[in-house]
């Protein structure tokens, strides 16, 4: 990435709208580059002082007539609050795989699906995909081809999760999208579902897999059966 690129980018990455790679591709350049550096920190402290500029100190008699609205909620504020809590330790208590970049998942996911994110690769060629991966990652990665069953494969990228390099299969069910995510590593059998999307991993062979998708539970279950037993 070239300073001009870098210093074109900053605000979006201010402001999270960059993909990861991008966001990655920024943060590497400006760690090794005094000036863009110095520029972002400009940027910065600029970004704060507007903020800073935005704020007021209320009136008195504004402040007065707030807390008089505000004090009849404090009796359903704390059973609220008491309902939070509730909720958080049930949550505590519900099956998790510990280290599992759920959050991730759904959001690469997601990331994916905008327009010229999906594939690096684009090929429904097994031995094309697979042979791409090498010098990228450094695990070889099974590529399995289910056409046959109604899951043609699309092609793959290389994404980013937990701040690691993980390995994208592509594939398609009619209109839907299937992401594969593989990286070495273990794990238990695990469903969530989030937002109208559903992830199901699996660790096989020493790699941790995780299926996400729109598709209906019982159709990604199906996809992730076919996987398995190839």
């Amino acid at each position: 990435m070239t300073c001009a690129e870098a210093v074109d980018l900053l605000d979006a990455w201010f402001d999270d709208e960059l993909d990861v790679r991008g966001s990655v591709e920024v943060e590497r350049h400006l760690a090794g580059c005094a000036g863009c550096a110095k520029q972002a920190d400009a940027l910065r402290a600029l970004r704060q002082g507007l903020r800073s500029a935005t704020r007021y100190a209320p009136p008195d008699r504004l402040s007065r007539r707030l807390r008089a609205a505000v004090a009849p909620r404090r009796a359903w504020a704390a059973g609220a609050l008491a309902a939070a809590a509730a909720a958080a330790a049930l949550i505590a208590v519900l099956p998790r795989s510990a280290g599992e970049p759920a959050d991730e998942l759904f959001s690469a996911h997601a990331r994916s699906l905008q327009p010229g994110h999906l594939t690096d690769v684009v090929s429904s060629d097994q031995h094309t995909v697979k042979p791409w991966f090498q010098g990228r990652i450094d695990y070889s990665l099974p590529v399995k081809d289910l056409a046959a069953d109604g899951f043609a494969l699309a092609g793959g990228r290389l994404d980013y999760l937990d701040g690691h390099p993980a390995a994208a299969l592509v594939y398609r069910r009619a209109q839907h999208v299937v992401n594969l995510f593989v990286w070495p590593g273990g794990g238990p059998a695990a469903q969530i579902s989030r937002r109208g999307y559903t992830a199901l991993g699996w660790t096989q062979d020493g790699m941790r897999y995780w299926a996400v998708s729109d598709l209906a539970a019982p159709e990604l279950e199906r996809f992730v059966k076919l996987l398995r037993s190839q």
